[in-house]
């Protein structure tokens, strides 16, 4: 499998290091110092499928797919930005704002609107991303790693495109040794079923998700369950189940599968 890493080319690194978040100068001062626009491109609007970890490539991964989940664009990622990433997926807020968190309440409060991101370019195996913003009436993109950009785009609830022509070159259709990777959703950590799975747990599809391990203090799951719908609603899988979480309010119902039978289980939310 070929493992494409992130890079920036933008110097004054606007997304926050670990050490940081660049605040010094005004906003009004730092965008005078950006480069020009790029050339629009055609793009395809995609929205993050899941996050988990690729076992052969030994990296965390984010897979996004197109509008019929037809065709999947994996990116890897570092540690840092997969958590980030899989923390606004699942609707978690961190004790303390996170590298991510704080950007955001800084575009905020100096009034930047943030409009979209676009995976742009693959360059000698490395992606490209632009985030979209809007500051007083003038649009700018700024240069950046997908992984951040994704990031702050799921904290601001804001589309993200890729460019058709890398999309073209790198999309995919899902392949096995991803299907089964796990994601961590209100605290349980569950990964996707596959034909093998759900013929050992009796199962007539490899629909639902399969707990890998339970935080203590959510109820009453175990590991080894598994989870076919929340409040009434089928679950398909780790997608499914993330989006469904994020409707829903401090406990969820939810109908599992566990030892041959099928019982009712409450999650509740931290």
């Amino acid at each position: 499998m070929r493992q494409h890493q992130t890079h920036t080319s933008f110097p004054l690194r606007l997304h926050s290091s670990r050490r940081g978040l660049l605040v010094g100068l005004s906003m009004s001062a730092l965008l005078m110092l950006l480069p020009g626009r790029a050339p629009a491109v055609s793009t395809v609007p995609v929205q993050v499928h899941h996050v988990g970890f690729d076992r052969h490539a030994q990296a965390p991964v984010v897979i996004l797919a197109d509008a019929e989940s037809s065709r999947f664009l994996p990116i890897w990622v570092g540690p840092f930005e997969a958590r980030a990433i899989a923390l606004a997926l699942a609707g978690t807020p961190a004790p303390r704002p996170l590298t991510h968190d704080l950007m955001k309440n800084v575009l905020e409060h100096m009034g930047v609107e943030f409009q979209k991101i676009v995976v742009s370019a693959l360059k000698d195996n490395t992606y490209f991303a632009q985030i979209h913003l809007l500051f007083t009436d003038r649009s700018v993109e700024i240069d950046s790693r997908p992984s951040d950009a994704i990031a702050l785009a799921l904290r601001f609830d804001r589309p993200i495109f890729v460019a058709e022509d890398v999309f073209a070159e790198s999309s995919q259709r899902l392949p096995a040794p991803l299907r089964t990777i796990s994601a961590t959703v209100m605290g349980i950590e569950v990964q996707n079923l596959t034909a093998e799975l759900a013929e050992y747990f009796q199962l007539p599809t490899a629909e639902g998700v399969l707990v890998t391990n339970a935080a203590q203090d959510r109820g009453t799951l175990q590991r080894g369950d598994v989870i076919l719908a929340l409040e009434g609603e089928l679950i398909r899988n780790i997608s499914d189940f993330q989006q469904k979480t994020l409707q829903e309010n401090q406990s969820v119902r939810l109908l599992v599968r566990r030892s041959g039978q099928n019982i009712d289980v409450i999650l509740i939310r931290r």
